[in-house]
């Protein structure tokens, strides 16, 4: 039976695996790390016992291969699924704004919700209509160059329809700043969102932690399929013989057996091994990447009464209700990344009695949880550089949410990825 070398835990190289599992070719799976899942997991706070995230992921009805991810695996039971779009905005002076998609089929009930928010006057929701009135025919390519905010400018869009609306979706979904990320990008992701049916856009959020919705019900799935699994193992080197790859040397040996060979692994961690640059061009895996800063923050008598809410015009972009404590999360925190504890946490309790009435008094302590490389910048520079799931050699795949999706590094670029990479697995092997 034909086997596949998978390196990289992640959900690209857990993906990977699971398609390839389900079309009866061998996987031996090996991660560097002591666990499964990269940056998406989640562990057990040793003062509180609860289990939080290394970050909250947020994900959308489109998300269509993630979808089919955990269904493949036994997970759709571990996630909360809304009907329909119901965002919950605040303002400074603690206003609550709802965005909330009524019963009507679509796209009718998303255009009456829009209607129905009152953060916007009627003349930012005539230009926000209008604007999604052209997605049909815009040609995305055409705004490479232009960056989201020039873009968003360019259609009459004001700075409070901006801030009010635009800002929160592009943030969240690129994780960059609105004059970073490009408009290509961005185009080719609200065309998903709002294009696809009113099921598109609305919220789903894992009922439990990272690492129980995603990592363990997929590592399960594999064990049931004999798939070899390895942690701890890192990969330092990759023999190449009449452009195939032959052998695979790791710290804890040397592999031969295999036919084909995944690379789910970070840009930046293909540098570290050797010979890589026989696969893929340096410049393909030299991006720029951008951080997101996460707060777990226990409260006392916590009377929120959402799961989540988004925060207009602040430092703090999201905010999530887990009951017992609550969770903050900063997209592109670059300018914020480095500061210390005693830094963040006075700028994070000063936004959350502004936006929510949360004092000093009601929290009872606080995590912060950093990913300085969390996805790289959807910039043109970048976008230019997004390497194939296929190399230069016959026989080795790269599968990370950095390759050439078309989307930007969510989850389901990341899976997407890994499913494309067992796509071309497949196809190569028969």
């Amino acid at each position: 039976m034909k086997k596949c070398l998978i390196v990289g835990g992640g959900l690209a190289g857990l993906s990977s695996a699971v398609s390839l599992a389900k079309q009866n070719i061998n996987v031996y799976l090996i991660e560097a790390s002591p666990k499964f899942g990269g940056r998406t997991y989640s562990f057990v706070d040793k003062k509180s016992g609860d289990e939080i995230d290394n970050g909250q992921h947020l994900l959308l009805g489109c998300y269509y291969e993630t979808l089919e991810f955990i269904k493949s695996i036994g997970a759709t039971n571990l996630f909360n699924f809304q009907h329909k779009l119901e965002l919950n905005f605040v303002t400074r002076d603690k206003i609550k704004h709802q965005l909330k998609a009524t019963d009507l089929p679509y796209p009718f009930g998303l255009f009456f919700g829009l209607l129905n928010y009152e953060a916007l006057s009627i003349f930012d929701k005539i230009k926000i209509i209008f604007i999604f009135a052209q997605l049909p025919f815009l040609q995305s390519e055409k705004y490479l160059n232009h960056s989201v905010e020039d873009w968003l400018i360019e259609q009459g869009q004001s700075r409070n329809c901006i801030k009010s609306f635009w800002e929160i979706i592009a943030v969240g979904a690129l994780n960059s700043k609105l004059k970073d990320a490009s408009a290509k990008m961005f185009i080719d992701i609200i065309k998903v969102i709002f294009l696809k049916g009113s099921n598109a856009s609305a919220m789903i959020i894992p009922k439990v932690g990272l690492s129980k919705a995603f990592v363990d019900p997929a590592v399960n799935f594999l064990q049931t399929q004999k798939t070899e699994l390895s942690f701890s193992e890192k990969l330092l080197e990759i023999s190449i013989v009449q452009n195939k790859a032959v052998s695979v040397v790791t710290d804890k040996g040397r592999l031969i057996d295999f036919d084909a060979l995944i690379l789910a692994v970070p840009s930046f961690a293909l540098n570290k091994i050797n010979g890589i640059d026989r696969t893929i061009e340096k410049d393909k895996i030299d991006l720029s990447y951008s951080s997101i800063l996460t707060l777990h923050l226990w409260i006392k008598n916590n009377k929120l009464k959402k799961p989540f809410y988004a925060f207009l015009d602040s430092p703090l972009h999201w905010v999530f209700n887990h009951g017992n404590y609550i969770t903050t999360v900063t997209s592109c925190a670059d300018g914020l990344i480095d500061k210390s504890r005693e830094e963040l946490f006075p700028m994070v309790r000063t936004e959350l009695q502004k936006y929510l009435n949360i004092k000093e008094e009601d929290i009872s302590d606080y995590k912060i949880i950093k990913e300085k490389r969390a996805t790289f910048i959807p910039n043109k520079e970048n976008l230019m550089k997004r390497p194939s799931v296929k190399t230069k050699i016959e026989n080795v795949f790269l599968a990370g949410d950095w390759t050439n999706t078309g989307l930007p590094a969510t989850i389901e670029g990341a899976i997407k990825s890994g499913n494309t990479a067992a796509d071309e697995v497949q196809k190569y092997l028969w």
